[in-house]
């Protein structure tokens, strides 16, 4: 296997057809299909299957796709540190980040970063797993701060929990359900979540996930916050949704939240990162800024910002969570 075979089978993979591809890559349809075909003479398999509407993977492709991201990407991150190093240029920090930090607090978290590190480039992706984790895995990512992985994923992430939050069940306002008292009053209603329950990574024994075992209601699934808002507005989906981020947008999202008896999803969110895979140096300086901006809006003399964070836990960073942060630098 050579490195221009497995960027060419990348390119297909993110651009969906080999034309396409090529016109990514900078180069021939002819080259892009040399390229592949001498791949698969050498695995002695088949690879992509060639369709008029585009291509499609077979077992095989999918399964060697996947390292193929792998090694473009990490190839591609030392290209970017030889890069930094002989001073052609500043490597960028590529961070996933959920939507309710998105929301309150990272404009802080970026101008206390630029601060200090003027010079770095940021790139922000949607911190929903669907999307942070396969670019975590491949190298895009540098680190994700959001939701802590699937148990099925714990060997390959390093996990370091930030902080707890617990959620309220929100719906559109005027939604027939807006007064109900208990999740019971719920069992036939249909939900969207960001996550699905069988990817519950601590597979709690919650308020919310005894009441999905009881009823199985069904859910589904958005990996975009903005699709999210759109579907709950306008619709009678409810959602599970942080109380910091309700505070931020649950108002001029003319959402209600549901005057429930029960806490719901006391969440962890935690700094994810690939296994034995050190920070950078900007990686630690954002993570401090971070902790830095959440604190003090934690001890703010403004009521307002104070309640934004007022169902976080203390950043849940005890001595066991600022050991295992200073392991993951």
């Amino acid at each position: 296997m050579k490195v221009h075979q497995l960027k060419a089978l990348v390119a297909i993979g993110d651009h969906g057809s080999i034309r396409a591809a090529s016109r990514a890559a900078g180069l021939s349809p002819a080259a892009v299909t040399k390229a592949v075909r001498e791949l698969e003479d050498d695995l002695k398999t088949l690879l992509i299957t060639r369709e008029a509407k585009g291509v499609t993977f077979t077992e095989a492709g999918r399964a060697l796709l996947v390292h193929a991201r792998l090694v473009v990407g990490q190839l591609a991150r030392a290209q970017e540190e030889m890069d930094v190093l002989v001073g052609r240029q500043q490597a960028p920090l590529r961070i996933g980040i959920g939507a309710w930090i998105a929301l309150t607090c990272l404009g802080d978290v970026v101008t206390l970063f630029q601060q200090r590190l003027p010079a770095v480039r940021l790139e922000f992706f949607e911190g929903i797993l669907t999307v942070s984790i396969p670019k975590l895995r491949d190298g895009t990512l540098d680190f994700c701060i959001g939701r802590s992985c699937p148990a099925s994923m714990q060997d390959d992430f390093a996990h370091v929990p930030l902080f707890r939050t617990s959620s309220a069940v929100i719906a559109r306002e005027g939604h027939p359900l807006a007064g109900s008292r208990s999740l019971a009053e719920l069992k036939h209603a249909q939900w969207l979540l960001n996550w699905t329950p069988a990817d519950d990574p601590a597979q709690r024994d919650d308020v919310f996930s005894r009441y999905l075992r009881e009823y199985a209601p069904t859910i589904h699934v958005a990996h975009s916050f903005v699709i999210a808002m759109s579907l709950i507005r306008h619709t009678d989906m409810l959602g599970l949704m942080a109380w910091p981020l309700v505070e931020a947008v649950a108002a001029r999202e003319r959402l209600c939240v549901l005057p429930l008896a029960e806490t719901l999803n006391e969440a962890t969110a935690s700094l994810i990162t690939r296994r034995g895979d050190p920070l950078s140096a900007a990686a630690q300086c954002f993570i401090d800024c971070f902790n830095t901006v959440v604190y003090r809006a934690l001890s703010s003399a403004d009521p307002a910002r104070r309640r934004l964070f007022h169902s976080i836990d203390g950043l849940a960073m005890d001595d066991r969570a600022m050991e295992a942060l200073e392991r993951a630098r």
